[in-house]
């Protein structure tokens, strides 16, 4: 990441001041779904202040568990000309019976890579999907490579984030299905975060908010100003 666009988007989320609790909140906080049988279609959620962004996450994550579960396996699902082109909007096949203990947890995963495509591209007016992730990371030793990478400032987000562009559902669709075990790490809200916020841009961001001095992330609780 450029540096300074690492500057102006640390600026934008944490502000100057950010102190080390809330930091911590938002580095201790996973998109990942409990492992309680009564609660398997939720995510967790161990910190305060990242509710907005797993609030918004699992809202998305429940639209296709409920409505297009049965077409999870098509990574183009998110894209609105999908169901658009089905003769009616109906429950899925585990909505109709009111029966979800037979959901796989592949196809809740794929239900959460749908609703981050769909966020991100809502975000990019359609027409894009910024993710950010962090470089050098295996898959299968996602939590080992995370042990020594801290992000305390502008300077760490220049270190270690990497972004890539995508314009194509599905390749962002397997992008993010191929990485979903960094999003389910400590880092996986604030991933998301900055993948949406620069998927919509970060001067649009600005022109969207109602006073753009004010850091997203406020304190003392670490949550979303706006």
């Amino acid at each position: 990441m450029h540096p300074e666009l690492a500057e102006k988007l640390w600026l934008m989320v944490f502000g100057s001041g950010v102190s080390k609790a809330v930091l911590a909140q938002w580095s201790n906080q996973g998109i990942r779904f409990s492992s309680d049988p009564e609660t398997a279609m939720g995510l967790v959620q161990h910190e305060g202040g990242p509710c907005g962004v797993l609030a918004t996450v699992q809202a998305y994550v429940l639209k296709y568990l409920l409505f297009f579960s049965d077409n999870l396996g098509n990574p183009e699902v998110s894209d609105p000309s999908f169901a658009l082109g089905q003769r009616r909007f109906y429950q899925s096949s585990f909505a109709a019976r009111d029966d979800f203990s037979s959901l796989t947890e592949d196809g809740k995963t794929r239900a959460l890579v749908h609703a981050m495509v769909e966020i991100l591209f809502l975000c990019g007016t359609g027409k894009r999907a910024v993710v950010a992730f962090i470089g050098g990371v295996i898959r299968e030793k996602v939590d080992a490579a995370l042990e020594g990478i801290s992000v305390e400032s502008a300077i760490d987000f220049q270190k270690v984030l990497r972004i890539i562009t995508f314009t194509s559902r599905k390749d962002a669709f397997n992008m993010l299905l191929a990485n979903i075990p960094l999003f389910r790490s400590r880092l996986g809200a604030m991933l998301f975060l900055i993948s949406s916020l620069l998927s919509r841009g970060l001067d649009c961001i600005q022109a969207d908010r109602d006073d753009p001095s004010q850091p997203l992330v406020t304190a003392p609780f670490g949550h979303a100003s706006q």
